[in-house]
């Protein structure tokens, strides 16, 4: 019997599957006597430095646990994606359904697990502190979730700090779902968009580290904008704007981005309207932040020093943190060649994120380029549409083809 490229790949797609939960099983079963054995040097001695004697055994299988419990629900979740996309390939869906909702689900869900199982209260990052609108600049000017945090803390009297701030990121992981899904669209089929959200989601879990209100409300921010930019939709661009800078001052780079990416799409008055309209927007906003909420300052200082440090004496800390979004990166390039010209002029985020995070971010924080996600994603996502099309290039569907021409701006 003759089988199509897809069914084949589905048939390995689901084998994967069964025998990466064969290997979950065999690691429940035999991984703790396993580490045990390496850790006692009882199993490959040549291994027993790698322990040392700095951490007790019970250090080694806790991490090793949350390693397996995290990236194991990630692979499962990208099998399901994969086996669904190939569903849709064989038989496309005209509109959302209860599929494309569950596989959203199983996004969130994942998100909340790693920012459970890798999220800390850092020192520096006081959830109680920030709270209290008594943090250290630049953090307690970045309100929006903490507002949120507030109203569930008023209506839950109850409630524990930590379980208010991890309700403000659950809907802010779900408002990244939703915004990233939606910008997909414009480079993706629409029955395929779920693929970005599980790209988004993979790109943005090794950078969970300590806890913030805001990192997560980044992304959100940064995929609804840069899809109502791209739809020419600007009354509501400069709302999410204005709103995003309560959640952080990042949005700066949007002025960037919208000179970029609509300098020959629109007529140069326009262009300079938009342009001062967000910057008058953003002013007002940080004005209204340094009114109510003094500092002494908007950002931390010595950083730049401390970065210049940091890559001549420990450059294994800035690749260890940077390395996979390095990787990403190099993937999403594969798309340039398919990507819009817009698309491809509002990667010009990327350069003023590094700038940023030179001067005064930290070069071992790979969470400094959650911005730049959604526009990874989107080349992803433009590559993906380009080989699916080579795949079944006549099937015509509703839900077929991506926004090809995006609208001119006029207004």
């Amino acid at each position: 019997m003759h089988t199509t490229p897809i069914s084949r790949l589905s048939k390995a797609t689901l084998l994967t599957a069964l025998l990466f939960c064969a290997m979950l099983g065999a690691y429940m079963a035999f991984g703790h006597q396993l580490i045990g054995a390496l850790y006692a040097g009882e199993l490959a001695p040549a291994l027993r430095g790698v322990f040392g004697g700095a951490h007790p055994l019970e250090f080694y299988l806790q991490k090793t646990d949350r390693f397996v419990a995290a990236w194991g629900m990630v692979i499962l979740a990208g099998c399901c994606t994969l086996l669904v996309q190939l569903g849709r390939l064989r038989q496309p869906a005209a509109t959302v359904t209860v599929l494309d909702w569950a596989l959203g689900a199983l996004y969130l869900a994942i998100g909340y697990a790693f920012l459970s199982l890798y999220g800390y209260e850092g020192d520096w990052y006081r959830l109680d502190q920030m709270l209290g609108w008594t943090g250290a600049p630049p953090f307690q000017h970045r309100v929006l979730f903490l507002w949120l945090a507030h109203v569930l803390l008023w209506a839950a009297p109850g409630t524990t700090i930590l379980t208010a701030y991890l309700a403000t990121q659950v809907v802010a992981l779900a408002l990244a779902l939703i915004a990233v899904r939606l910008f997909a669209t414009l480079f993706i089929r629409r029955d395929l968009a779920f693929t970005a959200q599980f790209l988004a989601l993979a790109i943005w879990a090794p950078t969970v580290s300590y806890y913030t209100f805001y990192d997560v409300g980044i992304i959100a921010v940064y995929a609804a904008a840069l899809y109502l930019l791209f739809h020419a939709r600007f009354a509501l661009y400069l709302a999410v704007f204005a709103v995003g800078t309560y959640n952080h001052e990042i949005t700066l780079f949007l002025v960037v981005a919208s000179l970029f990416g609509l300098r020959r799409r629109m007529p140069l008055p326009k262009l300079a309207a938009l342009l001062a309209a967000q910057l008058v927007l953003y002013v007002l906003v940080r004005w209204s932040l340094f009114y109510f909420l003094p500092t002494h300052a908007a950002w931390e200082g010595g950083k730049l020093a401390k970065n210049v440090a940091m890559l001549l004496h420990t450059p294994a800390r800035v690749v260890a943190s940077l390395g996979p979004l390095l990787i990403w990166y190099a993937i999403a390039l594969t798309g340039w060649s398919q990507a819009s010209a817009m698309l491809r002029r509002v990667t010009i985020i990327l350069p003023c994120l590094l700038l940023m995070t030179f001067v005064v971010g930290q070069l071992n924080e790979a969470r400094q380029f959650d911005a730049f996600i959604p526009v990874t994603v989107a080349l992803l996502c433009c590559r993906i549409q380009a080989m699916t099309a080579r795949v079944i290039p006549n099937r015509a569907s509703a839900a077929a083809a991506p926004l090809d021409g995006l609208p001119t701006p006029h207004a």
